[in-house]
């Protein structure tokens, strides 16, 4: 909510599918329109305003707020989870001594900077020749929720 308080931009919670994200773009755009900023719900199937609140109290009970690195943008502080200290025996880092390193992403792949909005998924030199849904090159084709892959199955121009 503080994004449509405090900066003015209209908010939307969308589903994955085609559907879901066609009746965001136009709950937005009525937003915008009437020159409204407020966050609302277009996933109500899945999602309802005040959350689902056993999880959440779950969620406050195991774990607690740390730094954690996002694509495209770096290290966030308090913008991911850990286990609380009485549930670390269950953390498969500590128990296999795996560092999960940093964000990798592939020579060519341009994917934070289309999670930033700052390009699309057609300005990237391998979309749609060497990564494609069947053999992604990078993480945003990875999923058919990722945004290249989206971009390349529902719609977008492109040479492929």
């Amino acid at each position: 909510e503080f994004i449509a308080r405090d900066y003015g931009i209209p908010c939307v919670v969308s589903g994955f599918e085609p559907l879901d994200i066609l009746q965001c773009v136009d709950m937005l755009v009525a937003q915008v329109e009437n020159g409204e900023s407020k966050v609302e719900i277009a996933y109500r199937r899945g999602v309802h305003p005040e959350g689902n609140r056993e999880a959440l109290k779950l969620i406050e009970q195991v774990f607690e707020p740390c730094p954690t690195e996002w694509r495209g943008i770096g290290e966030v502080p308090d913008s991911g989870l850990k286990l609380r200290k009485e549930y670390q025996h269950f953390d498969a880092e500590l128990a296999f001594n795996i560092d999960p390193g940093s964000t990798y992403e592939p020579g060519g792949c341009i994917c934070g900077d289309i999670l930033r909005g700052v390009k699309t998924p057609a300005d990237c030199k391998l979309f749609g020749k060497a990564c494609t849904p069947e053999y992604p090159v990078g993480p945003c084709m990875v999923s058919s929720e990722g945004s290249c892959s989206a971009y390349y199955l529902y719609g977008g121009d492109f040479e492929g």
